[in-house]
Parts: structure tokens; sequence; C-alpha cells
């Protein structure tokens, strides 16, 4: 099959147009059917910026007093029909961070949190060929007649992308944007087996695991349709998380279980939120020599089961997860142990339709959970 010289012509790897990035983005293709497909990012750039050109804060001349770092990111990936006017056009999702707000104070310094890392991850699809997709929506879809076999040719090969970094200060003030072009590698076919999520090793004699990184491939996954159940007294959720070092043996590094203390309804969210640990200490790596968690993909299983109206739904997974180098000290996550009231699936608890909470109670950095009625427990020891 030929396809539109226009998509094709110059976005496979043109030699030496690029020799000064030094690193090389990773993408997978989710095939939805016979002619379009998702490229998902499974590694990141994380490509350190060297050069900040940007006040540490600036002065609130109007309210809302805030300012928003986003990205926005565009790969040339193949494809061969074009966009139309008639809702085939550039979809956007996802991105931000480092946001400040003051609601009432002008003249209020707005902090510019300083970026370490060039990444790619939560950038917003920029002006692609796409459609929308329930499961990725916030993600460029791309048309290619023939989708599974036309790809072939193309795996391995490295086409041409582009990012963009600006602050949103809502009229506080105006900077250039940060723009840098970049390759991606397009490896093949989404599998089970791509890690979707990234660690890198810290410590001397002791290894320790700080998160960087989360990826387009993490599951999605939920105990039934739509958002929220109802769960009729005896609800209960169990919640695990064990990573198998191979010759050095498997580690729990999260159990727990969820519970209804009044029989009454429980009104629980369906998406799963997935107990992944961002910091992983000595204590639990005990006796794994430092030097072989670098590059290494370890396998994890994720284990969820909800008891809902005296049924038992399992939504168990084999994750893997990859383990990069030596953490700098911008990638060092806080030495605590898992906030595990953060994962909790209960939204409220009622009683003959009505909420029955009374308030609700801080359990983590932006989380409040219900007061009574819903218990946690860890079952580490």
């Amino acid at each position: 099959m030929k396809l539109l010289s226009i998509c094709i012509a110059g976005l496979c790897f043109f030699c030496g147009a690029f020799a000064e990035t030094p690193r090389i983005a990773e993408y997978c293709a989710k095939i939805l059917d016979d002619s379009t497909y998702v490229p998902l990012l499974i590694k990141d750039l994380d490509e350190p910026i060297k050069e900040w050109n940007y006040p540490d804060s600036i002065p609130c001349e109007h309210t809302p007093c805030h300012a928003n770092w986003k990205t926005k990111s565009k790969v040339f990936f193949p494809y061969d029909i074009e966009c139309r006017e008639d809702g085939l056009v550039g979809l956007l999702g996802g991105g931000g961070g480092g946001i400040a707000v003051c609601s009432h104070c002008p003249k209020y310094p707005i902090k510019l949190e300083r970026i370490w890392k060039l990444r790619l991850y939560g950038s917003k699809d920029e002006d692609a060929c796409c459609r929308k997709s329930e499961d990725y929506e916030d993600k460029a879809t791309f048309y290619l007649r023939n989708a599974r076999e036309s790809l072939k040719p193309f795996y391995g090969q490295v086409f041409k992308g582009r990012w963009k970094g600006e602050w949103d200060t809502n009229g506080n003030g105006e900077f250039p944007p940060m723009k840098r072009d970049f390759l991606a590698r397009l490896v093949g076919e989404c599998n089970d087996t791509i890690p979707v999520v990234e660690y890198c090793v810290n410590g001397g004699k002791n290894a320790e695991l700080h998160l960087t990184n989360y990826y387009d491939v993490l599951p999605k996954l939920t105990f039934a349709d739509g958002k929220k159940m109802k769960c009729e007294g005896a609800m209960r959720v169990e919640k695990s998380y064990e990573m198998d070092f191979a010759e050095y043996g498997k580690r729990k590094l999260a159990h727990f279980v969820e519970q209804d203390t009044c029989n009454a309804t429980s009104v629980v969210a369906t998406k799963v939120y997935l107990p992944i640990p961002k910091y992983i200490g000595a204590d639990a790596l005990k006796g794994i020599p430092m030097k072989s968690l670098y590059g290494k993909s370890i396998p994890v299983m994720s284990k969820n089961v909800l008891t809902c109206n005296f049924n038992s739904i399992e939504r168990n997974v084999l994750l893997y997860v990859r383990v990069g180098g030596k953490c700098t000290k911008h990638d060092l996550q806080e030495k605590k142990k898992q906030n595990i009231f953060e994962l909790e699936q209960v939204e409220d608890i009622q009683l003959h339709t009505k909420s029955i909470v009374g308030h609700w109670e801080t359990c983590g950095d932006g989380y409040i959970c219900p007061a009574k009625c819903t218990e946690v427990k860890d079952l580490l020891p």
C-alpha cells in the first residue's frame, strides 16, 4: 500500500538533523480497529532542562493569582487518511502542573516553580489526525488503512517530534515559550509486558527506589461500568501490590483492606485506584544489591477485589515496572510510607438515599475521606 507522500516524506529518521538531541522517546502502537491506532508513550525523554530563563516569582496584578506550566507535544507518526473539517481534527487533553492560586490578594507573589526535566508524559497531544475514542479520548488517534499490517515496516524507525512548554499566568505576565525538537521511536504494537511505571535507584549499600514516571500503557481497571456503584452493606475492598525480584524473592509493598462498618449503602468509585508506591525503602529491598536493579524490567502483581452486594469482583493485573539508573536529586520522592487512605474507593455513605457521612476529614494531600462508617486497615506486618 502506498501512503500519502505528504504524510510520510521526511517523517522517518533523517540523518544528522537532530544530532544535538541526546535522547529518544519511545512509543508503542495501540491498534483500535482496522484503520485507527493510538501511539502510547512508553519511555520518556527525561531530558534535563539546563537553561531556565524565568523568574522565581511574579507579582499578581489582578485576581485570581495563579501560574500554570503547560506543555504540548506532537510526533509525526504515519497516517494515510487526512483530517477533515467534519470533526476529524486535533484533540487536546491532559498535562499541566505547578499551580499556585490566590483568589483575593492582588500583588501577591506568584511562584513560578522550576521545572528540571523535559517530559512528554502529561503533555497535550497537539494538532494530530485523530478522532475521539472512549478509552483514549485524550490521545491522538491516527488513521491508517489496515493499521496492524501497514505499521509493521515502520516499527523501529524514528520520527520527528516537537515539544513546547509555557506559563499560563492568567494575564499576570507574559513569557516566551520553551521549544524543543526531539526524536521518537515507534517500537512496535503495545503488549502487556511493556513497563507501565519507572523507578530510579538511590542509596549506597542499601538500595531504595523512587518513582519517576507513569506511562500511557498503565492499565485502566474498573470494577463495573459507569463512574459509581452502590453496595448495600458488607462492602469490602482488598488491595495488594507485590514485586517479583526473581532470585531475591517477592516483596509485598502494599496490602490493605477498606470495609463498611455501618451496614449502610457505600457509594464506590468504579475506577480502580492502583496502589503504586512512590517510594520503596531499603527495608523492603533488604538483601537486593543496588547494581542488580539497574535496567531491569520487574513483574508486579496487583490484586484488587471488591465485595459488593454479596458479589466478589476481582480486577487483578500483572504489570511490569522499569528500573532506570541512579536517581538525581530532582527525582527523589518523600521518604514516607504510602498513604493508603488516598486509595479509598468509597465516595459517600448513604442511608435511605441520603448521605450520612456528616463530615469529611483530610486523609492525604488534596484528599478527603468519609469520617465514619468506613474503616481502612493496613495488612502489612
